[in-house]
This record gives C-alpha cells, structure tokens and sequence, in this order.
C-alpha cells in the first residue's frame, strides 16, 4: 500500500486540527535522506482538537495499533480522558499522534519551536530543525543519531 501522508495532513488542515509534523517526514522536510514508514505528528490532547482528529480520520478506517484486538479510533473513543499518544493503523499508512515530544515537551513547547512550510496545496507546522536535533538527540536510538548528523550538516529552513 502507497503511504497518502500529504492527503492526512491536508484533512487535518481542513478540520482545523492542530498539530505538528515531528519525526522522520520532518526530518525530511529539512533535508534528511533517512526513509521513514510512518507518519508522526504532536497533537494539543484537549478535547475540542481530539474530536477534530477523529472526525478528520474517519475516512482513514483508524484503528489503534498497539491494541491486541483490533479497535477503531473514532469520536466517542476520541472523547475519552487520559490520552498521551495514539498510534494508529489507517488505510493510508502509519499515523503516530503524541502528546509530547522526548526533550521539547508537550504541544504548546513544540508549537513555540515549530516553523510553517508550504507544501503546495497547503501549509503545516513543522519543528524547526533546531528543535528536531534536539529531540532526535534526546531519543537517542542508532536512527536518530544518524538523522541528527544529517540535519547537522543542513541549515535552517526560512518560516514561510
């Protein structure tokens, strides 16, 4: 199955759903050549954004991934308390949604360390690659060290 990354975000941008682009596809956007299977987003956990999420994903079929029995993310599962992340198998790829991010904090922190790119069609929030190094440092697993060398070596995008 072809990822359709770019058609999640533009909903997400449609049912004003605030997020981030964190991760791997970030990377990417500042420079990184790392390939990466999923889609990983920080996401403000109050309940107005949730429900915004899940209406946006429902054309997605979103089930949870880390459940043994397959359960669908949708609105009444949207407005339950206590979320810090909902990672989710769609039928357009992998879609990771954190409530924060290891060595940034939680939406507000990144939001303040986040920069808008224009993707075309539409624009989204990304974490600056300041902000990214510093995350990817804190992770610090092979893959994000290799990811922090290569956004080392780049500069910084222009906020857009």
């Amino acid at each position: 199955m072809k990822n359709r990354y770019p058609d999640i975000l533009k909903r997400l941008n449609e049912f004003g759903v605030r997020y981030i682009l964190v991760g791997g596809m970030a990377a990417n956007i500042h420079g990184s050549t790392i390939t990466t299977m999923d889609c990983d987003i920080v996401v403000s956990l109050d309940s107005k954004n949730l429900l915004k999420l899940a209406q946006a994903l429902l054309v997605y079929s979103p089930i949870f991934r880390d459940k043994k029995s397959p359960q669908n993310f949708d609105e009444n599962m949207a407005m339950r308390s206590g979320w810090k992340n909902i990672h989710l198998d769609t039928n357009a790829g992998i879609l990771d949604c954190l409530g924060d991010i290891k060595g940034l904090g939680d939406f507000a922190e990144c939001d303040a360390r986040s920069l808008e790119v224009d993707l075309g069609d539409f624009t989204i929030r990304v974490l600056t690659r300041e902000a990214l190094i510093a995350a990817k440092k804190a992770m610090g697993r092979p893959k994000d060290l290799l990811t922090v060398a290569q956004l080392e070596i780049g500069g910084e995008l222009e906020e857009g």
